[in-house]
């Protein structure tokens, strides 16, 4: 057989025998891959470029450092039950500012809904700054409140799972 007899072998109809199909190759497509990576890091940037001058416009950074120290000061506190008392700040900036907190648990456990308020100084009014915190390991070294929260949660569950037992 000759190499054209050969080759009319494989080839009928444009496609070659044994259902086999042009595709693309790892190569191919990992380099397609790497192309779009890049080309989604540089779009990410330039948006972020664009945004984040418009952001940093509307701040005070001496603010922002007085803010930012005193929510410092309020997650150094060793004890939970004194959190909500007053803490006297010396700011960045020289001026004297008053720090309270208050801590709320969540519905998950050793997740607290810290809200910081701080007055005083160079601030205009009261300003109040929340956040999701995970409770430092300190709060509860002394109390048995950790214990009291984890063994109602456990009965809690232990409580929607028989109710969904006795729903089946």
């Amino acid at each position: 057989m000759t190499a054209d007899a050969h080759s009319l072998c494989i080839v009928k109809h444009g496609r070659r025998l044994g259902g086999l199909r042009r595709a693309f190759t790892l190569v191919e497509a990992i380099l397609a891959l790497a192309i779009f990576a890049t080309a989604a890091v540089v779009i990410g940037q330039v948006c972020y470029n664009c945004i984040y001058p418009l952001d940093i416009e509307d701040k005070n950074a001496l603010e922002e450092a007085v803010i930012d120290q005193a929510v410092q000061t309020i997650l150094a506190v060793t004890d939970y039950d004194s959190l909500e008392d007053t803490n006297d700040l010396e700011g960045v900036d020289g001026e004297k500012y008053r720090v309270t907190a208050k801590a709320t648990p969540t519905e998950v456990l050793d997740l607290f809904l810290l809200e910081v308020s701080i007055t005083g100084g160079k601030l205009k009014g009261e300003h109040v700054e929340q956040m999701l915190v995970v409770r430092p390991a300190a709060w509860y070294e002394t109390s048995n409140a950790r214990d009291n929260l984890l063994s109602d949660r456990t009965r809690d569950l232990d409580n929607l799972r028989q109710k969904w037992k006795a729903e089946k």
